[in-house]
């Protein structure tokens, strides 16, 4: 398929990453990159567990259903859709992909994928299997997306508005509001500024940057930016350890310089001294390190009466 909107921002080399200089933004489309593979792998060894209590925390074979016309298609956008790790769950953990009884319609997910890196969208499109069917591609910014109105049943963003400033993220949820068609819903995770994700870059900018740089939204500027564009919210909150074994050191440096998109961080200057040092050795207990994830779940739409798909509720 062809990619619909050009890239916004591209790394400035294929073979290299930007220097340790360059923003948020910026570091993060570098790392999205073949360049970067090695480190987005590294990194999957130990976030893959994100995806797994995001996959069991709602009923999704039954929430897509619900949305899906007599036909059993319905229309997705995945928002910023990374290397596809969260369908991937899906199809691991869930039974999405059953086959249907000879009374049942099979499920058909129309999936559009938007993310500002080529390399994201061919990834992730690689990984997409019944019943998710790749669709339209788009290579941008969510706040450049300038979907058709009235267009899509779902959208989900799952760890990927870290790089979205939290000035931005109302202008986001105004374009999905109009994307979306009448009883849409949306679905966010992202984690709260006291989870790992926001908390150690807080303290990577402060001890690494100076203060400089774009800090990374949390969950708790999209629940505002929510109610600012007017989207009614059900919300749950994941808690869970992140480990990973003091005496790996390599892996250790390697998913923190993922957590911070930058691979000029070595692992020993982040522990000699300032917040950064202090954050990291706070987290290191019987012989690893925990690091505590603080996870919010928004499921968000003009209408949730109908929403009853999490589990144990």
């Amino acid at each position: 398929m062809d990619i619909k909107q050009e890239l916004i921002t591209r790394p400035k080399s294929e073979n290299a990453f930007l220097s340790g200089d360059a923003d948020t933004f910026d570091r993060s489309c570098a790392h999205w990159s073949e360049a970067g593979r090695d480190g987005m792998n590294d990194f999957y060894k130990f976030a893959t567990i994100d995806y797994y209590y995001l996959a069991n925390l709602i009923d999704w074979p039954a929430f897509l259903s619900f949305l899906a016309n007599p036909n059993g298609e319905l229309y997705l956008a995945d928002i910023a859709c990374g290397s596809g790790k969260f369908p991937s769950a899906l199809l691991e953990y869930t039974n999405i992909h059953k086959e249907p009884s000879s009374t049942d319609v099979s499920l058909s997910v129309q999936y559009d994928l938007l993310d500002p890196s080529p390399f994201a969208i061919e990834e992730a499109s690689a990984v997409l299997r019944d019943p998710f069917v790749p669709r339209n591609q788009f290579c941008c910014k969510l706040q450049d997306w300038r979907p058709l109105s009235e267009s899509y049943d779902v959208a989900w963003a799952m760890h990927a508005l870290y790089c979205v400033p939290a000035a931005e993220l109302g202008q986001c949820f105004s374009i999905l509001h109009e994307a979306f068609r009448p009883g849409a819903i949306g679905i966010v995770a992202q984690s709260n500024r006291n989870g790992h994700y926001v908390r150690f870059y807080d303290r990577f900018l402060e001890s690494m940057r100076d203060g400089n740089g774009a800090p990374f939204s949390a969950a708790e500027d999209v629940e505002k930016a929510l109610n600012d564009v007017g989207f009614e919210q059900q919300s749950r909150v994941l808690q869970y350890e992140t480990v990973i074994n003091e005496a790996d050191t390599q892996s250790l440096e390697a998913y923190l310089q993922r957590c911070a998109f930058d691979d000029t961080a070595l692992l020993g200057d982040m522990l000699s001294g300032g917040s950064l040092a202090d954050y990291l050795t706070g987290a290191k207990r019987d012989g690893a390190y925990r690091f505590q994830q603080s996870v919010s779940v928004f499921v968000f739409g003009t209408d949730l009466t109908s929403f009853d798909f999490w589990k144990g509720a």
